[in-house]
């Protein structure tokens, strides 16, 4: 083989090499900086909670004047996230803060007075809808790492990556014993939802919440409840069946939801990947009384019915005679 030969092999072989380093190199900084941003969308939502804390705390403090060392705890883990420098370091104070507000709600529990204030359930509100936020951005973030870290132990990634000191991404995990994220369970005085002791709910794959928004009113009034629902699994499709069971004599007015047999009334969802559904349910009251909703809401992955969760609902309501103008 001639020298020309030999120098224009080498010379092809360095650019083989060269280019296929190259490329592996910025993929891997595609994936690194997939992984950044997605972090920056859990920080703005753990951001968005920590902004609610001190309304939150001020308006349980209002009610619930003697809990002064859970008050103390969640102001402690806010200045933690507000101070926190690393990614690490957040991630700490973001998982304390979890831990924390599930024993603020716990508090929630005894004061139905604080559960019924306008101000109260305006937060309500927000703080669920973050927590869902939260749920989702972190599975996203998760899968960013899984992805990031897999290209790391393959080659030639594993190769490049020793060479440009890429090192693997921390998951975002739960703390030891919890469920993803708080459980967030602002129902009416009385109302109760539960799962049969044989199940174990599945809150890192799916978030389920049903309220009552509206239940004590005059008649001709509408009853309303409330059903937030999420899939927080990259796959598959989530399908979700609430069925209802109204006191005798009312219906469900909700245009979703038919008459299913004596008595009962379903609907079903379908929520893609990632993806939520908020659904308003309205009873007609027909008579004055206290009476109870009960129900169940089902879902469950893909077509496996035996993944299904069950969820009850046993939910007092009031209808008073309409007052005299």
């Amino acid at each position: 083989m001639s020298l020309n030969k030999v120098i224009g092999a080498i010379i092809i072989l360095v650019l083989l090499v060269g280019g296929v380093y190259f490329f592996t190199y910025n993929s891997l900084v595609t994936a690194q900086e997939g992984v950044d941003a997605q972090w920056h969308q859990v920080e703005n939502q753990y951001q968005r909670r920590a902004d609610l804390i001190p309304n939150l705390v001020d308006t349980v403090k209002a009610y619930a004047t003697h809990e002064e060392k859970i008050f103390t705890e969640i102001t402690n883990y806010r200045s933690q996230w507000s101070n926190a420098s690393t990614q690490e370091e957040k991630m700490a104070a973001a998982q304390g803060m979890d831990s924390a507000i599930s024993n603020l709600l716990v508090v929630v529990n005894n004061y139905p007075q604080l559960k019924a204030s306008d101000n109260f359930l305006a937060l309500q509100a927000q703080l669920e809808g973050t927590e869902n936020r939260i749920a989702v951005e972190r599975m996203r973030y998760n899968e960013k790492v899984r992805d990031f870290n897999t290209q790391l132990m393959t080659m030639p990634s594993s190769f490049v990556a020793g060479m440009s000191g890429f090192k693997p991404k921390a998951y975002f995990e739960a703390d030891t014993g919890a469920q993803g994220v708080p459980k967030v369970d602002f129902n009416q005085p009385g109302a109760t939802v539960s799962q049969p002791a044989t199940q174990t709910p599945s809150i890192t794959n799916a978030s389920v919440e049903l309220y009552g928004d509206k239940t004590d009113v005059e008649i001709g009034e509408n009853i309303v409840l409330k059903l937030s629902a999420i899939n927080l699994i990259t796959k598959p499709r989530m399908t979700l069946q609430v069925i209802l069971k109204p006191p005798s004599g009312m219906s469900v007015t909700s245009t979703e939801f038919s008459q299913a047999a004596a008595g009962q009334y379903s609907s079903t969802y379908i929520l893609e990947p990632g993806a939520s559904r908020n659904i308003e349910i309205t009873l007609k009251p027909t008579q004055t009384g206290d009476f109870n909703v009960e129900g169940n809401v089902i879902y469950y992955f893909g077509n496996d019915t035996s993944t299904a969760e069950y969820h009850t609902l046993n939910l007092p309501i009031k209808v008073r005679t309409k007052t005299p103008i």
